[in-house]
């Protein structure tokens, strides 16, 4: 289930004083995560683990069983990616210490997919429910996945969005991905309506991390290192949001901003973020051609067409981009089962629909 290299590597990331940059080290020097598991002080020293850490690691690494890690994980519904995956996100590689290892439940979806960062104030206003649906509704729409933090305000309405149009919207945490750490816990029932959409749930973090204020700030370079651009609706001068979009701009992506009233406290930030040279976002237009998604969806129209056979081509026709279950295309089509679940193999191998699990199935964006 889950590769040799991603868990070793979840091995080591359980000692939380191995960042991103000694998880990347250990790569560089031994070019396998389970020679680096198993590596002595001499080698770790060389690898260029500081002494401390080495010394950490040693008396931990006895505690650790694989098999039941493993277990643990996939009694959890969380998954593993690792940087060596063709399946991790392109553009999560790009920005400086990238996340080696990912966590994830739900469906990862495509390396190269359109993602739109949104973040803002946990106290929204009226103007920024406003705001958003205005500009997420109309992106989400053109295919754009809608990438936050699923905290309290601007976070959670944006994901809500995406769920109201069945389009697919990524939560990145900053704690595990188990029912325990799930944070915030009243947003339990949002983290499902984000799977069940076919979503994701994503986390650097392993199994029982708690949401450290500090894992918040580092977890704010992933929301923005997937998105090529990413828009802030409303946020004081102190909020965490400015630090997501100090992210975006060492990350060399594109900043929106959406202009508020100048005596609001919540408008202050995106405002000031204007006057510092971040774009303005009035109307999705804005967005939609920053990211060139004028043409998406006639694009996916001539996906959704088109087929290598009649049974592909059947089937293409009866997908779209909510899941849906095999049985059912199997009587909707008319087509015996093996002849659908070879052309369903198939359509997957070439990358037109996604496999949710389950038996479930829908279009690949």
């Amino acid at each position: 289930m889950f590769s040799e290299n991603s868990l070793y590597l979840h091995a080591l990331n359980l000692l939380p004083q191995f960042g991103p940059a000694h998880l990347s080290k250990l790569w560089e020097y031994f070019g396998s995560y389970k020679t680096a598991y198993l590596a002595d002080v001499g080698e770790l020293t060389q690898a260029g683990v500081k002494p401390e850490i080495t010394q950490l690691f040693l008396q931990f690494r006895p505690k650790i069983n694989l098999e039941q890690e493993a277990e643990k994980l996939a009694r959890n519904g969380i998954g593993l990616i690792s940087f060596l995956d063709p399946s991790y996100p392109r553009l999560l590689l790009e920005i400086p210490k990238f996340p080696p290892l990912l966590y994830f439940r739900g469906s990862i979806g495509n390396p190269d997919e359109l993602c739109l960062s949104v973040v803002g104030t946990r106290k929204i206003t009226n103007y920024g429910r406003m705001a958003t649906a205005q500009l997420v509704e109309p992106l989400a729409d053109a295919g754009a996945v809608i990438v936050s933090g699923m905290a309290f305000g601007v976070d959670a309405a944006a994901h809500e969005i995406a769920i109201k149009k069945r389009r697919r919207t990524i939560a990145v945490l900053g704690g595990g991905l188990d029912e325990a750490s799930l944070y915030p816990r009243h947003h339990g029932f949002l983290a499902q309506q984000i799977l069940d959409a076919g979503g994701a749930l994503l986390s650097e973090y392993p199994i029982g991390t708690p949401n450290y204020k500090q894992n918040f700030v580092a977890r704010n370079r992933i929301i923005s290192g997937l998105s090529p651009a990413t828009l802030i609706i409303e946020c004081g001068l102190e909020s965490g949001t400015l630090i997501t979009a100090r992210h975006a701009l060492d990350q060399n992506r594109t900043v929106f901003a959406v202009p508020g009233p100048i005596y609001s406290p919540q408008s202050q930030g995106p405002n000031n973020l204007l006057k510092m040279g971040a774009r303005p976002a009035t109307r999705a237009e804005d967005i939609l051609l920053d990211l060139n998604l004028q043409t998406l969806p006639e694009q996916q129209q001539a996906q959704e067409l088109f087929g290598d056979s009649p049974a592909e081509y059947k089937i293409l026709k009866l997908l779209g981009f909510e899941p849906r279950l095999a049985d059912d295309i199997i009587k909707e089509s008319g087509l015996e089962a093996s002849a659908v679940t070879t052309a369903l193999t198939f359509l997957e191998m070439k990358g037109k629909i996604k496999h949710l699990g389950g038996q479930q199935y829908m279009l690949a964006r």
